[in-house]
């Protein structure tokens, strides 16, 4: 009994870390995008010239927008445009585009928040 213990701790131990993530994504709750960034997760709404990026922690609590900075860089129309994201209201920050994007966009997010930095891709879906 021991031995299969043993054998089995010591399989758990050389398992790939990725199988144990955060688990499912949580709920996009203002219309855009979700997705995992290290420690935190990040939600991007890209509507016209606007976007917005929403913060939460692991434990899927508001991050308060004045706690990070960042940058978004957001491809539109094959061109790449870097935007500054500052913080706006609740968990959000806010950065505004020099074009309009409408449709399916690919960005990437990077954020530093409370010292820690957190960095996601968004693409679109398939």
């Amino acid at each position: 009994m021991r031995l299969a213990a043993t054998a089995f701790g010591f399989a758990l131990a050389l398992a790939p870390v990725s199988g144990f993530g955060h688990g499912e994504l949580p709920v996009a709750s203002h219309g855009g995008v979700m997705q995992e960034a290290g420690e935190m997760y990040l939600e991007l709404v890209v509507k016209g010239n606007d976007v917005n990026v929403y913060v939460l922690d692991d434990a899927r609590k508001l991050v308060p927008g004045a706690q990070a900075t960042g940058t978004a860089t957001v491809l539109v129309d094959g061109k790449s445009h870097k935007v500054e994201l500052k913080a706006a209201e609740g968990n959000s920050l806010h950065g505004t585009l020099p074009v309009e994007a409408n449709g399916r966009i690919v960005a990437t997010v990077v954020l530093k928040v409370g010292g820690r930095t957190a960095s996601a891709r968004f693409m679109p879906a398939a």
